[in-house]
């Protein structure tokens, strides 16, 4: 068999430059090459064959990457899961994806995987001792001291694996999607053919890239990869600081990926920290994973300009993209499919709608069922439509020109004496109001309509000093701005409001604490 052409050849640069670059420095090609080889024979010496499920669970350092790019190497299924869960839901995916090694630098993941009888390989600590037998027993050796005894060749067989992430689980348990893996391929060609993803969104530049998010958020990590794949080098930010990141971000960064939390955080910096910001060479931001407000999308672009390019997409598939002049002319929009995908808007019994009609969102992929939910194949048919269109349930609607306005989640909807009603439309005016640092909004039960709208607001410092007021403005501007049928009916001032690691608003989690025992989502 041929051997595989090393990474740098790869991405189309030298193997002296760097590749990816942390708190600790940076590491060229050449050593990236060598130690994902090394990693990927380490992986295979510990028992595994190619199909079995390694869990990834690390912060934000250079041996995230090569511990993905290894286990894609050996052909393994790699699933990055939240550094945060706790052991109960860390150990659900454990079990749920027939874990065989977990890839940890944490206690938690640790502690569960040994419990779980799970091998573990420390990114410090190395391969650890008897599974099953409690945390204690110790680590044989040091990970670089273990890593140094494989060898550097790459392995006889070139053979792709395949990522599969959980969905966030915002309106519940964690859904794992699972993509078929294409045994024939070779890892050379897939990293290769990676690169597309960032030309198909039309970054206008391969310089450094900046990686401000947890590492294993799926679609920060997917831009990311795929820079990384053209040549670009990989900055890796150990963990989200606002001030932090406009200081990385003016050190020659030519891109990120960020969510509109962060952007919110940003903007609430002091004007001196603000003030200093220069990043000529930052000439695009891609930013999703939650509905942006238009005022600060607006008050963002007025700032660092034309550079935001906002996507929609998930963790099954398909994706739109809006760049700033697509979104100033159609304020609102999340994009147009990107290529080789197409959108449908269907009614609830699956008749395609006219431009202009809210209904169900479908993506349509010609090369048909691309993923199931693992071990849910029930979900699985209920997400597809037929063999090529499939839905997550989300509400929203086309223009004339194809560009998609997002309405909210099915899973969402509030039908309040049987009108329908979206959270997303209601929070989009409370995010523009100065009174309001973050809201959620969502339903209690009525008696007379079945459920009412319910506004958690968390406010902006200078109106929580005078929080009676400044929450009598907002009901007025609600009732100014709003259908009488669509205005909240309380007003709840909470010290924030629950979110996952992207931002994504944990709605359920405050519909749950409203409902009780009474909530579609109770147990």
């Amino acid at each position: 068999m041929q051997e595989a052409p090393p990474l740098w050849i790869l991405a189309g640069t030298n193997p002296s430059a760097p590749a990816l670059v942390d708190a600790r420095g940076s590491m060229s090609w050449l050593e990236l090459e060598a130690r994902t080889n090394q990693l990927a024979r380490g992986i295979e010496g510990l028992g595994l064959v190619p199909g079995d499920h390694i869990v990834l669970s690390a912060s934000n350092r250079r041996e995230f990457i090569e511990s993905l790019l290894a286990g894609m190497r050996a052909g393994m299924v790699v699933t990055p899961v939240k550094t945060g869960w706790r052991a109960e839901e860390l150990a659900y995916v454990l079990q749920d994806a027939d874990t065989r090694l977990v890839m940890t630098d944490g206690a938690v993941a640790r502690e569960t995987a040994d419990a779980q009888a799970v091998p573990v390989l420390d990114l410090d600590q190395g391969v650890g001792k008897s599974p099953g037998q409690g945390v204690e027993q110790g680590f044989n050796q040091g990970f670089e001291d273990w890593l140094s005894e494989q060898d550097e060749a790459p392995l006889p067989h070139d053979r792709c694996g395949v990522r599969m992430s959980y969905t966030s689980g915002t309106t519940g348990r964690p859904k794992g999607v699972m993509r078929a893996m294409d045994v024939a391929r070779p890892f050379a060609d897939a990293f290769a053919a990676s690169s597309q993803f960032a030309r198909i969104l039309e970054v206008p530049s391969f310089g450094p890239h900046l990686n401000v998010s947890a590492l294993f958020h799926g679609a920060p990590l997917a831009f990311s990869l795929s820079l990384l794949a053209a040549g670009a080098p990989m900055h890796i930010l150990g963990r989200w600081d606002a001030e932090l990141a406009l200081e990385a971000l003016a050190d020659g960064i030519h891109s990120t990926c960020m969510v509109p939390t962060m952007f919110r955080q940003i903007l609430s910096l002091p004007e001196e920290v603000r003030a200093r910001f220069s990043a000529p060479a930052l000439n695009c931001v891609m930013h999703g994973g939650e509905p942006c407000p238009q005022p600060l999308k607006h008050e963002m672009l007025a700032w660092w300009g034309p550079i935001l390019t906002e996507y929609y997409g998930m963790t099954e598939g398909g994706m739109t993209v809006a760049n700033a002049r697509e979104w100033l002319g159609r304020p609102g929009t999340v994009g147009r499919a990107t290529r080789g995908m197409s959108v449908e808007i269907r009614s609830p019994e699956g008749e395609k709608l006219p431009a202009g009609s809210s209904g169900v969102i479908y993506f349509r992929n010609p090369a048909g069922r691309t993923f199931r939910y693992r071990n849910e194949p029930e979900k699985t048919d209920d997400a597809y439509l037929d063999e090529g269109a499939f839905t997550v349930g989300d509400i929203g609607f086309l223009d004339d020109e194809g560009y998609l306005f997002i309405s909210g989640r099915k899973a969402d909807l509030i039908v309040s004496g049987g009108v329908n009603i979206y959270p997303a439309e209601i929070e989009d005016l409370l995010h523009g109001l100065p009174e309001v640092a973050d809201a959620c909004v969502t339903s209690e039960p009525d008696e007379i309509r079945g459920e009412s709208v319910v506004a958690c607001l968390v406010l902006a410092p200078a109106a929580a000093a005078e929080q009676d007021a400044a929450v009598a403005r907002i009901e007025a501007a609600c009732e100014q701005r709003l259908a009488g049928y669509k205005r909240p009916r309380r007003f709840l001032v909470r010290t924030e409001v629950p979110r996952d690691g992207t931002g994504k608003l944990l709605r359920h989690q405050v519909r749950q604490e409203l409902w009780g025992d009474r909530s579609p989502f109770a147990g």
